[in-house]
């Protein structure tokens, strides 16, 4: 039998530039639920059958633009607060890392992204939870760990 080789979650971290040089990331803690999506616009035509109009047309699609954007939820990790808080704030955008700390994947998507949605929620008898939609600000780049 094989079994599918699988990743523990606690394995991937979202982790948030400092724009210094060099730049240096750190995981954005307390998100324990996170995302990376990837997404790519099409140009859809519908090309007819110049010899037999009556058959069924075929749709031609060509690749257009490509976007990303991170996700991500969980406990309010307090030092973080105002670190996002200046990110969400900032006209410019910030540099993440959806990084894999992992033997067979060691490396990490990044790219500038700014921050597009920023929710604090909180329940009496609760601990404070965030949520984070970090959308793309310019290309990603996939770089793997020497």
């Amino acid at each position: 039998m094989a079994y599918t080789d699988k990743l523990k979650s606690t394995q991937i971290a979202i982790m948030m530039g400092d724009g210094a040089e060099p730049e240096v990331f750190s995981p954005m803690c307390g998100l324990n639920q996170k995302q990376f999506q990837q997404t790519r616009a099409t140009s859809d035509t519908v090309d007819w059958d110049c010899t037999d109009p009556d058959a069924i047309p075929i749709t031609v699609r060509d690749v257009g633009a490509a976007d990303w954007n991170l996700t991500g939820s969980g406990l309010l990790h307090r030092p973080l607060l105002p670190l996002v808080q200046a990110a969400f704030d900032s006209a410019e955008p910030t540099n993440y890392r959806w990084a894999y700390m992992d033997t067979v994947i060691d490396g990490y998507h990044q790219g500038p992204g700014i921050i597009t949605d920023f929710t604090e929620g909180a329940t009496n008898g609760e601990y404070v939870q965030i949520n984070l939609t970090i959308s793309a600000a310019g290309p990603k780049t996939f770089v793997s760990n020497p």
